[in-house]
């Protein structure tokens, strides 16, 4: 436990100072005189952003319309609580689905339900990147003619899509969990750390019955793929707040294999370096600078930023009320044997 946090710190140094480096390099007078052309325009990202997370919420609520007692709105918000810790802490972008089971089960939704939700719905959202990352290359290969970077996708996807397979085929086949419970026995001495989140066969039970929808699953990737079009519209409005409109093939593509590429780094907290390296490197392909590329990265960061505080902060505020609410009930308990 303590290497992995020391190779993350490790991993979050290097990254930021790759992205200072870069930051440096393109001029920071230039892109802060392409900032301040968006000027206070630059706030209308934060409300823009609820469009596609809307989305993607409700491919989400669609996984879990068994549970009639989750609400849209609730689920927005433990959807921002997910972006925002997977986006600003160091969690490698898997501590936002675990806040997310947490927060359904203090809603009185079943761990095992809320776990195979979280879980069905990361593997979906998987899919349909794969699925967008495909439209970006599509859109490099007829509007792009750089075959160096054509063939670096090319290689990227074909080593994505077994992987992507081999982990559905897991959790459906064999059951992930049952895996994990088995490995982490062996490597811990017996010591069961899953059982902390329940019963794993319960919860590998609970997604295959997930995956036994079969096409009753496309809607979730419908509106998942609606929440990824929705953020191209999003980085189209963004170049246009910087007074450089671009066309929304090329939104696209910056849109998708930026996302490609910083879901790769998952173990870089931010995606730190890796976000604004990725913009330069896909910009450059279509006429971005380095110093408009690096403007727009850094209008991402401030959206995430002034978001993710506030909504941390509110998370923070539930589990105080939440841990105040359970040593009232210790201590009522306590006088009450007394």
């Amino acid at each position: 436990m303590l290497k992995q946090k020391v190779m993350m710190l490790a991993a979050g140094l290097l990254g930021l100072g790759l992205a200072v480096f870069l930051v440096v390099h393109a001029g920071v007078s230039d892109i802060l005189k392409l900032l301040a052309v968006a000027g206070w325009g630059l706030l209308w990202l934060l409300p823009l952003h609820l469009l596609p997370l809307s989305l993607d919420v409700l491919g989400w609520k669609w996984l879990l319309r068994g549970e009639a007692r989750v609400r849209f709105w609730f689920l927005l918000w433990v959807a921002l609580v997910r972006e925002a810790a997977n986006g600003l802490l160091p969690v490698a972008r898997v501590g936002g689905e675990v806040l997310g089971v947490r927060l359904l089960t203090y809603y009185g939704v079943p761990g095992y339900v809320a776990g195979a939700s979280v879980m069905v719905e990361v593997t979906l959202t998987l899919l349909s990147q794969f699925i967008f990352t495909l439209a970006g290359f599509v859109v490099l290969i007829f509007a792009v003619s750089d075959h160096h970077l054509q063939f670096q996708v090319v290689f990227f996807l074909a080593l994505i899509l077994p992987l992507l397979m081999a982990f559905i085929w897991l959790q459906y086949r064999w059951g992930l969990f049952t895996v994990l419970q088995m490995l982490m026995k062996k490597l811990l001495g017996g010591k069961d750390l899953l059982a902390l989140i329940g019963e794993p066969q319960r919860l590998d039970a609970e997604i295959r019955r997930l995956y036994a929808r079969r096409w009753g699953l496309l809607p979730a990737n419908v509106w998942q793929l609606s929440g990824l079009l929705a953020g191209t519209a999003e980085v189209w409005f963004t170049f246009w707040l910087l007074g450089h409109p671009l066309p929304f093939w090329a939104a696209l593509l910056l849109e998708s294999l930026g996302q490609a590429l910083r879901s790769m780094a998952f173990l870089v907290p931010g995606g730190l370096g890796v976000q604004e390296g990725g913009f330069i490197l896909f910009g450059s392909a279509i006429g971005v600078g380095p110093d408009l590329a690096l403007a727009f990265s850094l209008t991402r960061r401030f959206r995430e930023t002034l978001t993710g505080i506030p909504v941390l902060l509110s998370w923070q505020a539930l589990e105080g009320h939440h841990m105040h609410r359970q040593w009232r009930q210790i201590r009522s308990n306590r006088e009450g044997i007394s």
